[in-house]
C-alpha cells in the first residue's frame, strides 16, 4: 500500500504558505536561474520533459509555454487541479500531457529533462524515487533535482535553540503541517545519484539565510532584496549548504 504523501487535503494550505509567500517566490527564481544557467538551449523548446509530484507545476507549465514537450505528473488530484488552472491561464492545457497518479505508476520511458522538486522528503522511500530515475533517462538527460536538507534543519534548530530536538533526532513538525517527514543528507542524495548513473554538475540552495532572521531588519524585511540576495549566494560556497533545501542539477552518464 502507497504510504507516500497525498497533497489532497494540505493543497490550500501549502498554496498559501508557500507560494503566496517569499518563499514560494524565492524558491521559483533559484530553479528558473539555475535552469537557464545549466542549460543554454532551453529556450529552443525542443525537449521531452517529466515533471515528478509536480504541486503547482509553475516550471513545468513555463517549459510547456516554450514549447517543451511536457508530461506533468502528480499523486494529488488536487494540486493537478491548481496546475491545470494555471496552465489554462497560459493557454498550454491542452498542450501538457496530465498522469494523475504515484510516479510508480508513470511509463518506464526516456526523457530529456526530469524535474523533481520538493517530492524525495515527503516519500516513505525516497531512494526508490531515485533508483526510477534511471528508467526516466537516456545518456546526457539531465534532472533537477530539489529536496528538504537534512543539515540545514539541524542548523535551524542549532541557532533557535530546539537542542531536545536535536538530541531525540525528532524534527517532525505539526500534524497536518507542511514539515517534510524525511529531510535528507546532500551527501546521501549524490552518493545514491551517483549508483544509478548520475553526476552532479551543479549546485545551489534555497532560502540560504532568510529562514535564520530573527528580526526583520538592516533590509531583511524588504522581499526584493531578500530575493535578489537570496540568488546571490545561493550558487556560491559556503552558502550552498545552507540552504534549506538544496538543488542538484544532474546529467546521466553516458
Amino acid at each position: 500500500m502507497n504510504q507516500d504523501t497525498n497533497f489532497d487535503t494540505l493543497t490550500e494550505h501549502f498554496k498559501k504558505r508557500i507560494y503566496g509567500s517569499s518563499k514560494g517566490d524565492i524558491r521559483l527564481a533559484v530553479l528558473q536561474r539555475d535552469l537557464d544557467a545549466c542549460l543554454p538551449d532551453l529556450n529552443l523548446g525542443r525537449l521531452k520533459v517529466l515533471d515528478i509530484g509536480a504541486g503547482m507545476a509553475q516550471i513545468g507549465t513555463k517549459l510547456a509555454c516554450m514549447g517543451h514537450e511536457t508530461c506533468i505528473n502528480d499523486i494529488s488530484q488536487n494540486m493537478l487541479g491548481l496546475a491545470k488552472n494555471n496552465a489554462a491561464l497560459a493557454g498550454v492545457e491542452n498542450h501538457i500531457k496530465w498522469h494523475h497518479g504515484a510516479f510508480q505508476s508513470l511509463d518506464e520511458k526516456p526523457y530529456d529533462l526530469v524535474l523533481c522538486h520538493a517530492v524525495l522528503e515527503w516519500l516513505q522511500s525516497p531512494a526508490e524515487l531515485i533508483t526510477k530515475l534511471q528508467y526516466f533517462t537516456r545518456n546526457n538527460s539531465v534532472v533537477s533535482l530539489m529536496f528538504y536538507n537534512f543539515d540545514a534543519l539541524v542548523f535551524h534548530n542549532l541557532v533557535r535553540g530546539n537542542f531536545k530536538k536535536i538530541e531525540q533526532n525528532d524534527f517532525s513538525g505539526m500534524k497536518g503541517g507542511l514539515t517534510p517527514p524525511n529531510p535528507l543528507k546532500p551527501a546521501w542524495v549524490e552518493a545514491q545519484l551517483h549508483q544509478f548513473g548520475f553526476e552532479v554538475f551543479y549546485k545551489s540552495g534555497v532560502r540560504v539565510f532568510s529562514d535564520y532572521v530573527g528580526i526583520k531588519r538592516g533590509g531583511n524585511e524588504n522581499a526584493e532584496d531578500v530575493l535578489k540576495l537570496e540568488l546571490r549566494y545561493s550558487n556560491q560556497e559556503p552558502y550552498i549548504n545552507m540552504g534549506r533545501y538544496i538543488h542538484f542539477m544532474c546529467k546521466k552518464r553516458g
